[in-house]
């Protein structure tokens, strides 16, 4: 899959330079601090997955966080000692589990395997922005500008999502042994998220929201494994990418024209940017899964493994989270993007360069969808090599318990 993703970070890296040419995301350093960070995370792909690696990617974080502080606000300043706080936190907690079981190399006894276990569930949660420790994610979406928050979330949380891939294979007594809490992490994210996204007027922290979400989807199949589970995780991050990266460029296309964040009270917006509520809307159905886009062969995938795994009490779950995220999108289709146009008119054309990019971004989803050959992962080799846990109903109603429990205490 890394042979997959360094075209991608390449596409990425050259798509928001034309984006920030046209509409500017930043002041002189802007670009060099995005360019470093995209090379520093593509260059811990190369490394594998030893300590190294692991040392390039928290350098592309800290890269990241400058990028962040880079906007010069107060705001901007105050998500950054959030999202560096998180990174910090996360690594040295991945990288004391790592310590114990020797890289993945060996089970530890008890109770240090259970130390391990908890450390791995709490670092990922922290750099992918989990329930209940969410916290960075929204602020950064809210103080930083679209193509900072779009590479955070495509380049750098896809890395890391990539890496807990990687320890999926290397380490599946970490996933099979407690697939339970797994499970009720991924649930918390999944549909607390959900309710989360829904409850926002503001697009920006609305896509922030949903990410959490979708990365909810994305730990089920990790969790899950399997070919199915495996192959539907490994999809579906190209959907999450690619979705994520063309609604936020929508998004900033529309705060570009109106010179102030578009909301739900927004109207008519694709009245004045046509190409930016198309891009929008295409990009939409790749993170929700919609056929015929990548984003549907991935999650298609994790629906068959939640039903041959989890029952129809994770299918149900699945279902839910699901109907959350077509509603959230609908809604911001429908109220801000369609209809008449409501005191939107009047501000900057979208500047071609900026429109090519969207139109790109928005159409790769669909054409890796009808032609899933392209991607090269139709079958990756971790998918083969994954075992499925045995999750019996009781644990996963006892998983939902949990998620609910947690999702209902995230204010």
């Amino acid at each position: 899959m890394d042979t997959v993703l360094l075209p991608l970070f390449a596409g990425i890296a050259a798509g928001v330079w034309l984006y920030a040419r046209s509409i500017p995301q930043g002041g002189r350093s802007w670009w060099p601090l995005v360019a470093a960070t995209i090379a520093l995370v593509a260059v811990s792909r190369l490394a594998g997955h030893g300590w190294g690696a692991m040392l390039l990617a928290f350098a592309a974080e800290l890269v990241a966080a400058a990028l962040i502080l880079s906007r010069g606000t107060p705001a901007a300043a105050a998500a950054a000692r959030l999202f560096l706080g998180a990174m910090v936190a996360g690594t040295a907690a991945i990288a004391t589990a790592l310590a114990l079981t020797g890289f993945g190399t060996m089970q530890p006894a008890a109770p240090l395997d259970k130390v391990a276990v908890a450390l791995l569930m709490l670092g990922f949660a922290l750099k992918l922005g989990l329930v209940p420790v969410y916290f960075w994610l929204p602020a950064v979406a809210r103080a930083s500008s679209v193509m900072t928050t779009a590479v955070i979330v495509a380049v750098v949380d896809v890395a890391g999502f990539c890496e807990l891939l990687a320890l999926r294979e290397a380490m599946p007594w970490v996933f099979e042994g407690y697939a339970a809490v797994w499970i009720a992490l991924a649930l918390a994210s999944l549909l607390g998220a959900g309710l989360l996204a829904l409850a926002q007027s503001e697009l920006k922290p609305m896509l922030a929201f949903s990410t959490i979400h979708d990365m909810g989807y994305l730990l089920l199949g990790v969790v899950l494994g399997g070919p199915e589970g495996m192959a539907g995780a490994w999809f579906a991050i190209l959907g999450h990418a690619l979705g994520k990266l063309v609604m936020f460029g929508a998004v900033g296309a529309a705060e570009w024209h109106l010179g102030a964040p578009p909301t739900l009270d927004t109207r008519g917006l694709s009245s004045s940017l046509p190409v930016a509520g198309a891009a929008f809307m295409l990009g939409a159905l790749a993170f929700v899964g919609i056929p015929p886009t990548v984003g549907f062969l991935g999650h298609w995938r994790l629906y068959l493994a939640g039903a041959e795994l989890g029952g129809p009490v994770l299918l149900a779950a699945l279902f839910a989270g699901s109907a959350m995220g077509i509603l959230c999108y609908v809604r911001a289709i429908h109220r801000t993007w369609l209809g008449p146009a409501g005191g939107t008119a009047g501000g900057p054309a979208l500047p071609r360069a900026a429109a090519a990019v969207l139109l790109a971004f928005a159409i790769t989803p669909v054409v890796l969808g009808l032609v899933p050959g392209a991607v090269g992962v139709a079958a990756p080799e971790a998918a083969v090599h994954a075992t499925a846990p045995d999750v019996p109903p009781a644990a996963v109603a006892a998983s939902l318990n949990t998620a609910a429990s947690v999702a209902g205490g995230v204010k």
